[in-house]
């Protein structure tokens, strides 16, 4: 499918928790500016090769020819679900590379994903392997166990056993419902996941291993709370109006990764404000941030693609990339 095409259908519903977008409109020009905080630069951490290494690949890497993720079918217990794969360009089936599960957000599906975040064409210029699975109906289960859970966990041992994948680099990034899921799938599967984005929605499931956790979140968020300090003219109303606010949440994780209470508060350009949690027992720190969109709405930093009339996405950092820079400062240790 074009990538025009995925735009049109992509202006038909929000990567949202239980919450349809109004129509696309124009996105801003204004060039994005990627300002991460500074991360302590993670000890050697060895690669651990998985079953896979030494497999030729059955995707063609991302190229001139292939500029994109490709969609693949996968028997989840008898069960046919779709997913698709990034192979990034010097994929070399000797070496171990990262692995990132891109997790959509609802009303939304995998090739959605793939073109509103750019993660797999960012990822695979990295030398990531990307995988968007797809939530049947455009939603995913909360849960940490169930049909979604084990379609994540035999999907990931599949790639584990077709590529070579680091087993001390594998990460979750998603937004809003996709976000939730990643949360509660990665405190799921424990120390198989090194650490994780979350864009919009950020709760913390609790009873959660040390798990390093970016996130974003605008302050003008309707669809989901962004906590103490939303504006009063757009709360967030709907279905998700109770649930934990972003500041709650990234505290949250900010305690379960062991990190001082005070989070460092900086201002980046004229709309943004990132809340950095370090002396942290996660193996490098920052162990937590929250990027805050003043004004923000339900959207991906940095995105060209903008959706919903009158929802506001920043150009001043771009959520792909820090997430990306992320992952890369954040390898499993141990």
């Amino acid at each position: 499918m074009s990538r025009k095409a995925v735009l049109l259908a992509l202006a038909l519903v929000v990567g949202a928790v239980g919450c349809a977008s109004d129509e696309a409109t124009s996105s801003s020009t204004t060039s994005t500016t990627t300002a991460p905080a500074e991360a302590a630069t993670p000890g050697e951490v060895a690669a651990v090769p998985s079953e896979g290494c030494g497999t030729a690949p059955d995707v063609e890497a991302i190229g001139d020819e292939r500029p994109g993720d490709v969609e693949l079918a996968f028997d989840a217990d008898g069960t046919e679900r779709v997913y698709r794969l990034a192979v990034p360009a010097d994929y070399d089936p000797d070496v171990p590379v990262p692995l990132v599960l891109n997790l959509h957000g609802a009303g939304s599906n995998a090739l959605q994903a793939s073109v509103y975040g750019d993660v797999p064409r960012a990822a695979a210029e990295r030398g990531m392997l990307v995988a968007a699975p797809e939530g049947i109906d455009g939603r995913w289960e909360l849960a940490g166990q169930g049909a979604d859970a084990d379609f994540l966990a035999g999907l990931l041992d599949d790639l584990e056993a077709r590529y070579c994948v680091d087993q001390a680099r594998i990460h979750l990034i998603g937004m809003s419902l996709g976000a939730w899921k990643t949360a509660v799938t990665a405190c799921a599967l424990g120390e198989r996941v090194a650490s994780i984005a979350l864009v919009t929605v950020e709760v913390f499931p609790g009873d959660c291993a040390p798990m390093p956790a970016i996130a974003f979140h605008g302050t003008a968020d309707v669809v989901a709370p962004y906590g103490e300090g939303a504006t009063v003219e757009a709360p967030a109303d709907g279905p998700n109006r109770g649930i934990t606010g972003a500041l709650d949440n990234i505290a949250r994780w900010a305690d379960s990764n062991g990190c001082d209470p005070e989070p460092e508060v900086t201002e980046i350009g004229d709309d943004v404000e990132l809340r950095s949690y370090d002396g942290c027992d996660t193996g490098a720190d920052p162990g937590a941030q929250l990027y805050s969109v003043i004004g923000g709405s339900h959207t991906w930093p940095g995105s060209d693609i903008a959706i919903g009339e009158g929802r506001f996405t920043t150009q001043t950092i771009d959520a792909t990339a820090l997430a990306l820079d992320w992952f890369e400062a954040h390898p499993r240790a141990g």
